[in-house]
């Protein structure tokens, strides 16, 4: 088959487009031709659809105006030639093609479940964003129903599939494998090593939270952190900030900042100290955290191998890679309870442990797996068996039977 994989592109490479090339190369060993198709991620402002205001009014909302962007072009697409439509991320899905096999993780979120944390972060204004949802909602069912199947990447995607558009119901899972490749033995576990966090630095990522656990933590381990993003820079000011606080403070300001636009201002006495800290200008407590940024694949890996404890505290994550990752390479992880697919893997794996999502529950966490032995061995066993389940051929044979289903 001609096959049309639609996406759009943000200039950036991830996790997810790792997977859709796995996919897309399977395609071609199975004889069918892919083509790549494209519209701007980053939409530029402009009319849509004969409005001629819609430029004059984008700043209003640019992510409401940049997804009705995204979905002008999508429905502007020539897909007669193609026996088949692959969409992948938000708003592909809209495309128009009488047969589509959706590759679904989320829809547009700040317009469904994350409506509401959206505006109490402080990103919008509460009534102009309800508004903007309902009228995303609208243009998304006017053309959903257009996918012949969905193929989710977890029962929490399957569950927003079902939530926001009830009458979809042709709908299978797609259990893709880390995209990291550990040994077949990996190292022992060291409990001395430090915690390491993995994670994309924006909202609602909440690193904050394993920010704030790294300093409950300081007098027992350090504390790495891997990634780059838009709230890196805050985070190195709530890194300064802790350094000048109590635990309460910690664990107060961190599930504070985890959910809002900003990092909340401290009293001039504490970022004062924390500045100094930082300068050395100061005795007293120093960061425990070191912010490792975009690293190599071989870093992160090497970061996985020295690790103690995995901490991925995702506010409704789609899926868990990271703590996938995490258990290949042998390391406990833990996870917030109202992590969304996160959830869903330690509790299909027994590999982790799931917490309430404040830093103090997740330095508690931290401290039983590096404290229990016991604990730690039985975590680290079930870790083991990962790498079995989820793997390439498993994925490979799921993604044929969503093709049949088309």
């Amino acid at each position: 088959m001609k096959i049309a994989v639609i996406k759009p592109d943000y200039g950036v490479t991830g996790g997810f487009e790792s997977l859709l090339d796995h996919l897309c190369s399977h395609l071609g060993a199975q004889g069918h031709l892919t083509t790549n198709l494209t519209v701007p991620g980053r939409q530029t402002p402009r009319p849509i659809w004969g409005q001629v205001d819609a430029s004059a009014h984008w700043f209003k909302h640019p992510e409401f105006f940049n997804y009705l962007g995204m979905t002008h072009d999508v429905r502007l697409l020539e897909l007669d030639e193609y026996d088949l439509v692959l969409s992948t991320q938000p708003p592909s899905y809209l495309a128009p093609h009488k047969r589509i096999l959706a590759l679904f993780y989320h829809q547009a979120r700040i317009f469904y479940e994350l409506s509401e944390p959206f505006i109490q972060s402080g990103l919008v204004a509460g009534d102009l964003h309800r508004q903007a949802s309902q009228f995303v909602h609208q243009v998304d069912l006017a053309h959903v129903k257009g996918v012949t199947h969905w193929l989710a990447g977890s029962q929490e995607c399957a569950d927003r599939i079902s939530h926001s558009w009830p009458e979809t119901t042709s709908v299978s899972l797609l259990d893709a494998p880390p995209l990291t490749t550990a040994p077949d033995s990996p190292s022992r576990w060291n409990a001395a090593g430090p915690m390491l966090c993995v994670s994309r630095q924006e909202w609602p990522k909440r690193t904050e939270l394993a920010l704030g656990a790294a300093h409950l933590l300081r007098s027992d381990t350090r504390t790495e952190l891997i990634g780059e993003g838009g709230r890196l820079n805050s985070l190195g000011r709530l890194d300064r900030q802790f350094c000048g606080a109590t635990e309460q403070e910690i664990d107060q300001e961190a599930s504070l900042a985890s959910m809002t636009a900003t990092v909340p201002k401290p009293s001039r006495r504490r970022d004062l100290i924390g500045h100094r800290l930082a300068r050395g200008l100061r005795s007293g407590p120093q960061s425990p955290v070191s912010f490792l940024g975009a690293v190599s694949d071989h870093q992160r890996d090497e970061a996985y191998r020295r690790a103690s404890v995995v901490v991925a505290p995702a506010f409704r994550e789609d899926y868990g890679l990271t703590a996938l990752e995490a258990m290949v390479w042998h390391r406990p992880v833990v996870v917030c309870s109202d992590g969304g697919g996160l959830v869903e893997l330690v509790h299909k794996t027994g590999a982790g442990l799931v917490v309430e999502p404040t830093a103090q529950s997740i330095a508690e966490g931290v401290r039983r797996i590096r404290h229990s032995p016991d604990l730690a061995s039985e975590l680290i066993e079930r870790a083991k068996e990962v790498a079995g389940t989820y793997t390439w051929e498993r994925a490979y044979a799921q993604l044929d039977e969503a093709l049949r289903r088309v």
